[in-house]
């Protein structure tokens, strides 16, 4: 396998061949099948081929293939599929008003689009602000989110989103109401934001309502939604400014889930934050810092 995205309940993957595998869960025929049955084992998604990478939600999905066009399939609430179709539940399809891609970023009925020139694009639902548009207007096709710096990375939350720039900032919009965009007594955001970040950040990782930053120095920093202990601060109490994640501060990359992160140390891998499910490894149900998951 050459990429794979989990979505929920649901995998994608692209073999070495650049064609699109599925398997797991088909809730109401969502995974670019007409069948809504669960695909085990996996199973190629159409006749999708020269595909470079591939995101998956629950009931939304997206690809881009070499040349950098988009391939949206899924739900089409809000035009989050991001190009013109009378169906719901749509089947595969290319969207023609993107100039080339570079990488797509999927959000709760929203997607997010960097192009090769470092811009970026946005579709689907917009009632928190998340496409960054100034607006609460959702958009059925892609728009240009209006940045004051060219971007080099793009995450999604839930319905709030971060860019990082070409010079190493943090923009964050959508929605703040567990301080996710980095601001205090704001509701969401319509438009970008620069996010207070100590030091000059080289990647970026979003959570369902939380936020991670990874320092040039190997420091984390965490803000944004707390009550699984998701921000690595030894409690469970929400952050409006990023805050230096708890005895990690040598990382190399960083990802963020639903209610828990992990990250990747020069000691080994770190988990922390919600583990009902043991998605962060052995320990209790929630660990409120980092924890070694594998080393």
């Amino acid at each position: 396998m050459a990429c794979v995205s989990a979505g929920h309940g649901i995998s994608l993957g692209i073999t070495v061949t650049k064609r699109v595998l599925v398997w797991g869960s088909n809730p109401a025929a969502a995974g670019g099948w007409g069948s809504s049955h669960a695909f085990v084992p996996p199973r190629f998604v159409a006749e999708m081929a020269n595909m470079r990478s591939i995101v998956a939600g629950e009931f939304l999905f997206g690809a881009v293939d070499d040349a950098g066009a988009v391939h949206t399939w899924g739900f089409n609430e809000e035009g989050a599929l991001g190009r013109p179709t009378a169906h719901v539940n749509s089947g595969p399809g290319t969207i023609e008003s993107l100039p080339p891609i570079a990488q797509l970023a999927l959000g709760k009925g929203y997607m997010l689009a960097r192009t090769k020139e470092n811009t970026l694009y946005g579709w689907g639902n917009n009632a928190a602000g998340q496409l960054g548009l100034g607006s609460l207007s959702s958009a059925t096709m892609p728009r240009p989110v209006p940045l004051d710096a060219k971007v080099c990375a793009v995450a999604a939350g839930a319905t709030h989103a971060l860019a990082l720039s070409v010079d190493g900032d943090v923009l964050a919009w959508g929605s703040n109401h567990h301080g996710q965009v980095g601001r205090e007594n704001v509701a969401y955001s319509t438009a970008p934001l620069h996010v207070n970040v100590p030091e000059r950040v080289q990647s970026i990782a979003a959570g369902m309502h939380f936020s991670l930053a990874l320092g040039e120095s190997g420091q984390v920093y965490a803000w944004g939604w707390n009550g699984h202990g998701q921000l690595g601060l030894d409690d469970t109490l929400d952050r409006f400014t990023a805050t230096p994640v708890i005895g990690l501060d040598h990382a190399r990359c960083i990802a963020a889930g639903e209610t828990h992160a992990a990250a990747l140390a020069s000691e080994g891998v770190y988990g922390w934050g919600g583990n009902a499910s043991g998605q962060i490894g052995a320990g209790e149900r929630r660990q409120l810092r980092p924890f070694p998951m594998l080393s």
